[in-house]
């Protein structure tokens, strides 16, 4: 059981959060890009555990979506 899956208004706030995370760290990545810095250390971690975190939050998404059945449709 998704924790967040019964709490609309705090699962509202984690997706605006987690938009905002990725907002941010993707502008920075372009940023050190663009001035071809390399990539930090700590902006290789981060974008890593985004991503990982992307699969939950991603799910519980998809699972409060009107309409899911739970069952893959092709």
């Amino acid at each position: 059981m998704n924790p967040l899956a019964e709490r609309p208004d705090i699962r509202r706030r984690v997706y605006i959060a987690f938009w905002g995370l990725g907002l941010t760290l993707g502008a920075a990545q372009t940023g050190y890009a663009a001035a071809q810095a390399g990539q930090p250390v700590w902006l290789n971690v981060a974008l890593s555990v985004y991503a990982f975190l992307g699969a939950g939050i991603g799910y519980t998404a998809q699972a409060n979506t009107p309409g899911y059945t739970g069952e893959h449709e092709a």
